[in-house]
């Protein structure tokens, strides 16, 4: 069996005997934890502790946190970042959406805290991205970032080819299974720039996403690109790794 790495998990929310319960189902996986701000930062660090380097853990505060968090937590998860020498910023972003708009410059500001610090560390970039995709990867090449990945990319496909010359890459969640808008961009995206996801524990429109579901998701990808799955499943494996160093 291929190993397999879910590259987006808020794996804080499940607690420990759920985390023992998911890697034991699946031996070969890698969860990528993030984190969306100081708490589940530390709740991640300690999981990390635990389980290993099965669970690498990821330094963030999500969009959806400005307005909620104070904004002194930024400089607390930025020396937590440099003091645990984490692999991973994220999640982090920018979202045109789902935050009051009033917040947009603020989002740009902390958004580009953590890109240079992702800079500083030479760590990945787990990305939120809602309806602002164009400026996310403009500040993210601005930064010299050079490895990210696009969390439930559900963008627009001409941006892939621009993003793949700079090395990010989209991750593709269980999602894609109701999501007709994900689904265009997992037949669209090239093989070289594809890794999987599980966004779980969260709950899409009845589905609640576990990280025991990328297999499943591998396959029905696959499946719908009229690709041999194991070929599929490589790739991602490759694809992980090149971000994750």
């Amino acid at each position: 069996m291929v190993p397999v790495v879910d590259m987006h998990a808020h794996l804080y929310e499940f607690g420990e005997t759920e985390v023992a319960r998911i890697l034991e189902a699946d031996r070969g996986m890698t969860i990528v934890a993030v984190s969306d701000d100081l708490e589940s930062l530390e709740k991640t660090i300690t999981l990390h502790e635990r389980f290993g380097d099965r669970i690498i853990p990821c330094a963030g505060f999500h969009p959806w946190s400005i307005g909620e968090k104070s904004l002194s937590e930024i400089d607390e998860i930025l020396r937590a970042a440099s003091r645990y020498g984490v692999k991973c910023v994220g999640e982090v972003g920018l979202d045109r959406r789902f935050v009051d708009h009033t917040r947009w410059n603020t989002q740009i500001f902390v958004f580009s805290r953590f890109l240079e610090t992702a800079r500083e560390l030479d760590a990945m970039v787990n990305i939120h991205s809602v309806d602002a995709w164009r400026k996310t990867l403009s500040m993210l090449v601005e930064a010299g970032v050079t490895r990210a990945v696009f969390h439930w990319y559900t963008g627009p496909a001409d941006l892939l080819p621009l993003m793949k010359e700079h090395g990010y890459m989209v991750s593709i969640n269980p999602a894609v299974r109701i999501q007709e808008k994900h689904m265009r961009i997992a037949l669209a995206v090239d093989g070289d720039q594809v890794v999987f996801e599980s966004d779980g524990p969260y709950n899409y429109r009845g589905l609640k996403l576990s990280p025991l579901m990328v297999r499943e998701t591998i396959r029905l990808v696959a499946e719908k690109r009229g690709e041999d799955p194991q070929i599929l499943a490589e790739k991602a494996l490759s694809n992980s790794w090149k971000l994750l160093r």
